[in-house]
């Protein structure tokens, strides 16, 4: 399948959710977290804002992301800005050498690293990590709101349920 075409269902399954979640939930603090599911959505969607702003300027830094709270506090916002990055990966035709920048380690002096990537080999990446979040924010939604319902492969990576289908034919 498409990586457009999987980053957009991937992210249209954290939709399905949204649109379900009472709105006082959304922003709730969840013990099994440590985090609302509303943080986990806004360090999802901030990976793919940093992929866009890399773009731009060549470089792509996940740890530079602006931690914008409107994504933790509105949920309309939120679906909204969903939407407007389904739209730009529709869009993106450019799969342009890039650069990503990492630091490992706690202090501000610590060293960065850069690594040449490109479109779509970050497009991968986020879609593996929103997969991830998802199989995290699963956990919340069948402890603590187990009246939404979740899309069938919710949180659950491609190749397991390539696996999972392998076993049962």
């Amino acid at each position: 399948m498409d990586l457009k075409i999987t980053a957009k269902l991937v992210l249209d399954q954290l939709v399905v959710v949204l649109d379900q979640m009472k709105a006082d939930h959304y922003d709730l603090n969840i013990q099994i977290l440590n985090a609302s599911v509303s943080q986990h959505v806004r360090h999802i969607l901030e990976f793919y804002i940093c992929l866009f702003d890399g773009l731009q300027s060549g470089m792509i830094n996940y740890d530079k992301r602006k931690r914008d709270p409107r994504i933790e506090n509105d949920k309309a916002f939120t679906i909204e800005l969903i939407n407007e990055i389904k739209e730009k990966i529709s869009n993106q035709t450019v799969n342009d050498d890039l650069s990503l920048e990492l630091k490992y380690g706690e202090e501000e002096s610590d060293a960065s690293i850069r690594l040449s990537t490109n479109y779509y080999r970050e497009l991968a990446y986020n879609i593996e990590h929103t997969i991830h979040h998802l199989a995290i924010i699963k956990q919340a939604i069948i402890e603590h709101f187990n009246y939404l319902e979740l899309p069938e492969h919710f949180g659950i990576a491609s190749s397991t349920v390539r696996f999972v289908n392998q076993k049962h034919s």
